[in-house]
């Protein structure tokens, strides 16, 4: 995992076990991290391999406590915590972006770059075959009318 249960639970202020259970917060952490290796995957062989980098641990913590305050406060009247939920997503969301921009995780220790793709099939690189009839048939020219 991207982060862990304590991480979470200190940036969402959750941190009693009353208030969310770490079953809970374990299943907010998988969902952030599906998240940020749906972004990555592109670029880098996920899951990323241990230590996993700073950065990525500092956004997969944002995401999940962002998770877990929606989910705690969807309920309640009050706008103040749904927000700060808000801004810790805006804030990972941001944080990946600018990861994947800048190529902030080439070169670190753990962080392998997917093998380019290979040639197309040589089927798909040959041309089609076109027909050697010199009368075109009743069928072709029904077809095209459609």
């Amino acid at each position: 995992m991207y982060t862990t249960v304590e991480l979470v639970r200190g940036s969402s202020k959750l941190a009693d076990e009353k208030a969310m259970s770490a079953a809970d917060v374990e299943m907010y952490i998988k969902k952030a991290q599906a998240r940020i290796d749906a972004r990555l995957k592109k670029r880098y062989r996920v899951p990323l391999a241990e230590p996993v980098p700073d950065i990525i641990e500092s956004i997969a913590t944002d995401f999940a406590a962002g998770f877990a305050i929606e989910k705690y406060y969807s309920q309640r009247p009050g706008k103040e915590e749904p927000y700060l939920a808000e801004v810790l997503i805006k804030r990972a969301e941001a944080d990946l972006a600018e990861v994947l921009e800048e190529h902030l995780l080439d070169g670190l220790p753990g962080v392998e770059f997917l093998p380019p793709p290979g040639p197309a099939p040589a089927v798909l690189a040959r041309p089609a075959m076109q027909s050697t009839t010199p009368v075109r048939s009743e069928m072709t020219a029904a077809l095209e009318r459609w």
